[in-house]
């Protein structure tokens, strides 16, 4: 088939370019109309169903407003896949608006089906091509090397607030803890928190690649703090991408995900901050339990949870729903 692609191209670890090598791994065809590009965005989109005449259009969020996915569906079928576990206020229409309606967070399928019966759960997954397993340098030990790593946004929205009183109870049990992603927000109430044990043991940038799988190989414990673990099965795409970069994963237990991921023998989850103290203290001194535990994750990332396989399920769910929309 070919699919028109209206995602953010403005960086390499946007996940437009995972979505790409997955349909392309998977034998499709690719047009890709970047949505970070406002001016003139819906005279590109249609410049590009008139020029390749494709088979889908996917999109994630609100690139461009609802009533032209409606204009557009005349045309070509239009699938949204929106990656956030969050609920905006605009996104109902969006949902009324598509073909085929995807969410990350499969507790909310329900609610989403009330706007469009045609709505289903799609979990991210993990790009190896984009992650390259690189040599670690003596240099990269002394950077990346941690007992407990995060990361991830330590921002001022709401869903990212407990981040930052997990984090202080690691550092509090005096644990060795770095954390890494975009800087904490400059303003008059995160003054403290810049300028404290948290601020301190801030990276100092954002990573992907090369230097995401480093981290991972590096840190004795991968912390995941998911935004909404009360949401079933509403994990996100970082635990594939650490996982399948080789890391030892702890993170919060998350309704349904052993049917994401085996507890404790692929990755390990708490339930409690006290609970978290203790499977760190129990696995930081065991690396070998911990490389066991690890390599068994890896192996079912790359078995399972990879974007050229979740591009597969993606079209059998579409075709079996619209039916053979190569027509």
């Amino acid at each position: 088939m070919r699919i028109l692609l209206l995602v953010t191209l403005q960086h390499p670890w946007n996940d437009g370019w995972y979505y790409k090598a997955g349909f392309e791994q998977n034998g499709h065809t690719t047009v890709m109309v970047d949505a970070a590009r406002k001016t003139g965005l819906f005279e590109r989109v249609n410049e590009a169903i008139r020029d390749s005449r494709p088979h889908l259009l996917l999109h994630t969020k609100d690139e461009l407003p609802a009533a032209a996915f409606h204009e557009l569906r005349k045309r070509v079928r239009v699938v949204q896949w929106y990656p956030d576990p969050v609920i905006p206020d605009w996104l109902p229409q969006y949902v009324r608006s598509c073909d085929i309606f995807f969410t990350v967070a499969e507790g909310l399928v329900e609610e989403f089906t009330r706007l469009n019966p045609k709505s289903f759960w799609l979990t991210q997954a993990f790009e190896p091509s984009s992650f390259p397993a690189g040599p670690v340098t003596r240099e990269d030990r002394a950077m990346f090397s941690s007992e407990v790593t995060f990361v991830g946004n330590l921002g001022s929205k709401v869903q990212y607030l407990s981040r930052r009183d997990c984090l202080k109870r690691i550092l509090d049990e005096g644990f060795y803890l770095k954390w890494w992603g975009p800087k904490i927000p400059w303003k008059i109430s995160n003054i403290p928190l810049l300028y404290g044990r948290l601020g301190r043991a801030y990276g100092g940038k954002f990573v992907w690649g090369e230097e995401h799988a480093k981290i991972a190989r590096l840190s004795g414990i991968y912390l995941g703090l998911d935004s909404m673990p009360c949401v079933r099965k509403s994990v996100s795409e970082r635990i594939y991408i650490a996982v399948g970069c080789g890391a030892f994963y702890l993170c919060q237990h998350v309704e349904g995900i052993e049917e994401v991921m085996k507890p404790d023998r692929e990755i390990v989850t708490f339930r409690s901050y006290d609970e978290m103290v203790d499977k760190i203290s129990y696995y930081l001194p065991r690396k070998e339990q911990r490389k066991a535990i690890s390599e068994e994750g890896r192996a079912r990332v790359l078995k399972d949870h990879t974007y050229s396989v979740r591009i597969r399920q993606m079209i059998s769910i579409i075709t079996s729903v619209l039916g053979d929309v190569e027509k």
